[in-house]
């Protein structure tokens, strides 16, 4: 007994020293951030929902993401659903309510901006919900490399009937002409009528309109962006380790920017709903030009905010010097100069 004592741990110290020494890549990697959201949070039957799922991180060592297979969902039928058959009766039938879907699932699609060690992926789903109540809405199966699930809050919404109260609706009967023709035409004619005045009241007044832009001499939206980039001072704050005050600063410069250039609030924003305003009022392969790199500059500065990542002075110079020749770009194609004040 005496002899085995000192020899268990001669061993349980070799075990541990051997623990100790493992390499650095052995250890865990850093733990991805997931933020799921769906708009709007209530919504009736029928109508399109936007869930998205986000994983964002740095050194997270990659992912795993599975879209759902299944496109349409049905509630889970309990036990006694269908009635069983009377002794040497005839079953009953199936509810026709059973054959109406939980949810339908119109399109499913993971937009990839990962760069280098930086993950950012959104999973966008578009779907509908046809039963009333308050669902949770279906959870999207992300794994690490080793397999290993990542779970996350995943949202809550609430759907509401057509018709609540099940009041009788009105039905109005079909219009019947027989004997009217004559005031239908009168009514075509008139509004044949009001179509004229009304296209012609609509030029008058976008040429009185025209003139009084024309005689206000409007500030070029580059140069109030040059004049606030000025103020702001984004070298300095890189110079000085300011990355939330840039990030922030330089975010809403931008913002005030596109919103003049192309007259719309991108203030309150996402970078999502910015590119999808822009879609509806520049061509297609004119967008095409700016996309990249609007998409690269808000990546950078969302991820500053939310997953908790801070950029090098170097990754911030980059960005500031990409946004620079972009908001020159821009302002190019609208006819504007790009001088700096």
């Amino acid at each position: 007994m005496t002899m085995k004592t000192p020899r268990t741990a001669i061993v349980v110290l070799m075990i541990l020293l051997a623990a100790g020494s493992l390499p650095a890549g052995t250890q865990e990697k850093n733990a991805p951030a997931v933020r799921a959201t769906v708009k709007p949070a209530t919504a009736t039957i029928g109508d399109v929902l936007e869930y998205r799922v986000n994983i964002a991180g740095k050194n997270i060592g990659g992912v795993n993401i599975l879209l759902p297979e299944r496109r349409v969902a049905y509630p889970e039928k309990g036990k006694a659903a269908v009635p069983a058959a009377p002794p040497g009766g005839e079953p009953e039938e199936e509810d026709p309510g059973e054959s109406v879907p939980l949810y339908i699932i119109h399109k499913a699609v993971k937009d990839d901006r990962s760069e280098k060690e930086i993950t950012d992926i959104t999973v966008i789903l578009q779907m509908s919900y046809y039963r009333p109540g308050r669902h949770t809405l279906p959870e999207v199966e992300i794994r690490d490399t080793d397999k290993a699930a990542i779970g996350y809050k995943v949202p809550e919404i609430t759907i509401k009937s057509l018709n609540e109260k099940g009041e009788f609706q009105e039905i109005e009967p079909p219009l019947r002409l027989s004997g009217n023709y004559t005031r239908l035409i009168l009514l075509i004619a008139g509004l044949i009528v009001l179509a004229v005045a009304g296209v012609f009241l609509y030029r008058r007044i976008r040429r009185v309109m025209e003139e009084r832009r024309a005689a206000i001499p409007a500030v070029p939206p580059i140069e109030l962006f040059w004049k606030e980039m000025a103020g702001l001072d984004p070298r300095g704050l890189i110079a000085g380790g300011a990355v939330e005050e840039y990030v922030f600063g330089i975010s809403m410069v931008f913002r005030r920017f596109l919103s003049r250039q192309y007259r719309f609030d991108a203030v309150e924003m996402t970078s999502d709903e910015i590119l999808s305003a822009m879609k509806r009022i520049l061509h297609r392969e004119r967008l095409k030009r700016y996309a990249d790199d609007i998409g690269k500059c808000f990546n950078l500065w969302d991820l500053s905010k939310f997953a908790e990542f801070s950029p090098t002075a170097e990754t911030l110079t980059m960005n500031l010097e990409l946004l620079e020749k972009l908001a020159e770009t821009m302002a190019r194609d609208e006819g504007y100069g790009t001088d700096r004040v």
